[in-house]
């Protein structure tokens, strides 16, 4: 049999067919990224610096030795801000694990890497999953990776970046669930966790189409079977345990704290004309691929399936949800504020739409082309999608050419980041500016009541004695501290937030202290030289958290295990 034909005998040779599609997303993947690598530049706009100050923190922490990451002691302008506590963090360890073998530019550039080939693999087996169908799987990888909107949160909005990753899993868990193998109810709870890990307003807005997905399911199906709500409770109780260690810090130091946290609002929407006429434009950004939009036009004439019909009608919807003709005004003092910019619904139109776009481009291909000519379709999809992100990646080049270079600021600027050109010998400069989206988030309310007082805490400014005296820290991990001089005993309020689990301690002894009308730590000290230490410490109750969702995970492995060779019999 010829060796060509057989690579496309799914039947006969899944494993090579698998291989042969996932060294094609492999070489996109490297394509795409060296071009933007060999920028050697990276520009700063956005969310960028947001998550590049955690990343450098997570970095430097590792390398005292330190592996936990509670509050900003070293970026966030020494705040003590923590961010890490209620933002999931942990897909940046393989970023903050690159620096210490590549430059600041090429440890992003790898990073990027690796989380575009990890959507690209998940997105490929999902589908094969769902529709069984290799090419399928193949074309809906490429163009559900490779899509504008996800080119443009690479760039810098690197929670939703992530969540976009592991959308197929979870939906294809949804679709277990309610419609297929309830077996498989493992797939929803596992998809979950991994974008809880990632990016919760994510959750938030999966849980939406996944309360309609059930909605379509009691229909037409004329109710639910009690094996499949047993399955869909069983996904959701064991995604709990797995994500503790995200949860329980709200439970442990949010509630009831008087912190804040993103501005709940809709502060953009889109109307329906500049998604369609934007759609036909080669740049990457808020917009579908032209491939989509023509799904949209064209999917209705040709879907049969009732299933078929359903994604499309979430598709249209998801279009819907972008623009401003949905009613957001009537969302106002809702939960569903919390999604502030309503192009983040343009993941899912992407996820359904191109799911219809598989399909369809797939069967049309596979009727007119047989034997060795699958094996060159396949490769020219590749090349044809490898232009097509480049030309949308092409204006992002040609910024870097053009910004000028971060400049140097002094070290407590209250001066936004600007959107400018970083390189590796002045990646350092962005950690001086105020970071323009996010400085402030999770800080207590009271902190945040004027210019002043936000200015205060960036311009390490501390009250003693009705004085404003600016300090210098001394940092380590997790850990503020302070040189205070005082000619008598008097309070000193410090540039330092303070939470319900900081610690502080007085040359070396442990210290009570109280939260002024900053937010911050105030400690009573005595006459004299005196160095005040902030730090946090844990609640026992988060360690025991990662405890239980440790052991979760391998519980879950080892079930999938048995699982897998009891299916297999």
């Amino acid at each position: 049999m010829d060796v060509k034909n057989n690579l496309h005998n799914n039947k006969s040779n899944p494993r090579k067919l698998n291989l042969l599609y996932l060294g094609l997303l492999l070489f996109v993947t490297l394509l795409t990224t060296l071009y933007l690598a060999s920028s050697k530049a990276i520009f700063a706009f956005s969310d960028w610096t947001f998550h590049a100050a955690r990343v450098e923190e997570i970095y430097l922490n590792l390398k005292s030795g330190s592996f936990f990451t509670f509050i900003a002691a070293r970026t966030f302008h020494n705040t003590g801000a923590a961010s890490f506590l209620f933002y999931p963090y942990i897909f940046f360890y393989p970023w903050a694990f690159l620096r210490f073998i590549l430059s600041p530019v090429n440890a992003f550039y790898a990073w990027y890497a690796l989380v575009t080939f990890a959507t690209a693999t998940i997105s490929y087996f999902s589908m094969k999953a769902y529709s069984k169908k290799s090419l399928a799987s193949f074309i809906f990888s490429l163009v559900y990776t490779f899509a504008p909107y996800r080119l443009y949160l690479g760039g810098a909005v690197f929670g939703e970046y992530l969540a976009v990753t592991f959308l197929p899993l979870l939906f294809l868990g949804i679709y277990e669930v309610l419609w297929g193998d309830k077996k498989k109810w493992y797939l929803l709870a596992i998809s979950g966790a991994l974008v809880a890990y990632a990016h919760i307003l994510s959750v938030f807005l999966s849980l939406e189409f996944a309360v309609i997905l059930f909605i379509i399911k009691l229909i037409t199906s004329r109710g639910i079977s009690k094996d499949r709500i047993k399955s869909l409770l069983l996904s959701a109780g064991v995604c709990v345990f797995l994500v503790l260690p995200v949860i329980v810090p709200f439970f442990t130091d949010f509630i009831g704290q008087g912190l804040s946290s993103a501005k709940p609002s809709i502060s953009y929407t889109m109307g329906p004309r500049y998604l369609l006429l934007n759609s036909f434009s080669a740049q990457k950004g808020w917009k579908l691929s032209f491939m989509l939009m023509l799904t949209i036009l064209t999917a209705w004439a040709f879907i049969k399936s009732r299933r078929n019909w359903i994604i499309y009608g979430l598709g249209l919807f998801a279009c819907f949800l972008t623009t401003r003709y949905f009613p957001w005004k009537l969302t106002a003092g809702t939960p569903f504020e919390m999604v502030q910019l309503t192009a983040r619904y343009l993941s899912y139109a992407s996820l359904f739409l191109t799911i219809l776009f598989a399909l369809g481009s797939s069967s049309v291909l596979e009727e007119h082309v047989t034997g060795r000519k699958k094996l060159a379709l396949s490769c020219s999809l590749a090349v044809f999608m490898t232009f097509f992100s480049l030309s949308s990646l092409s204006v992002y080049r040609d910024t870097l050419k053009h910004v000028q270079d971060m400049p140097k600021t002094s070290a407590n600027s209250t001066q936004p980041a600007p959107f400018k050109r970083l390189r590796d010998y002045n990646y350092y400069n962005q950690f001086n500016y105020k970071i323009l989206f996010g400085a402030f988030d999770y800080m207590p309310k009271s902190s945040l009541t004027s210019v002043q007082k936000r200015n205060s805490l960036l311009m390490h400014q501390a009250y003693l004695n009705g004085k404003t005296l600016t300090l210098s820290p001394l940092i380590k991990a997790n850990q503020i501290s302070y040189q205070v001089k005082s000619e008598k005993a008097a309070d000193v309020d410090l540039p330092v937030i303070a939470y319900k689990h900081t610690t502080v301690s007085v040359n070396g002894q442990k210290h009570a202290f109280r939260r002024g009308n900053r937010g911050t730590v105030v400690v009573g000290l005595k006459r004299g030289q005196n160095t005040v230490t902030v730090g946090y410490k844990a609640s026992p109750v988060f360690y025991l958290s990662i405890v239980i969702s440790i052991l979760s995970w391998l519980a879950l492995l080892i079930y999938l295990v048995k699982f897998k060779a009891k299916y297999a019999q």
